[in-house]
């Protein structure tokens, strides 16, 4: 009885068939209110497997210009994700001031407020997460880019 118990609570942490794939699609300041920073980080959810997953948490390190500014949660959960369908969702975040100040000084220093004109300077950033779908496996997820406009 004992060894079945290991056995089943073992599984709980195995990997899905098909795993659903989480692609961030932008992130994007939010506003600043007082000494703090809000952003939204949006990601496409798919499920290509003929299962439903239930993602109980989504959380990721948020890095602008190589600074870790904060990190970002799932803003509404769980999420659900039907079989051979796809769902948006949303992380956010809050930070200092300070972290963004020290991300801008950053850019400063690679070049990037050196725009043509008519051209806006743009920030870098890099999200590195994992989800927790049910039963406990985690999945992790990657992406860089620059902050920007996330098309709704």
């Amino acid at each position: 009885m004992t060894c079945a118990l290991v056995m089943l609570a073992g599984c709980a942490a195995l990997p899905p068939r098909n795993s659903p794939r989480i692609d961030v699609v932008g992130v994007q300041l939010d506003r600043v209110e007082g000494a703090d920073a809000y952003f939204n980080v949006a990601v496409r959810l798919t499920n290509d497997g003929d299962e439903d997953f239930v993602i109980r948490a989504l959380s990721a390190r948020l890095a602008i210009e190589g600074e870790n500014v904060a990190e970002a949660t799932l803003a509404s959960a769980p999420v659900r994700i039907a079989a051979h369908g796809s769902t948006r969702a949303e992380l956010s975040s809050r930070t200092g001031m300070d972290q963004v100040l020290r991300a801008i000084a950053a850019a400063m220093r690679r070049g990037a407020t050196l725009t043509p004109p008519g051209a806006r300077p743009t920030l870098r950033y890099a999200i590195d997460g994992t989800a927790t779908l049910d039963g406990g496996y985690r999945l992790r997820f990657a992406h860089a880019g620059d902050i920007g406009d996330v098309p709704r």
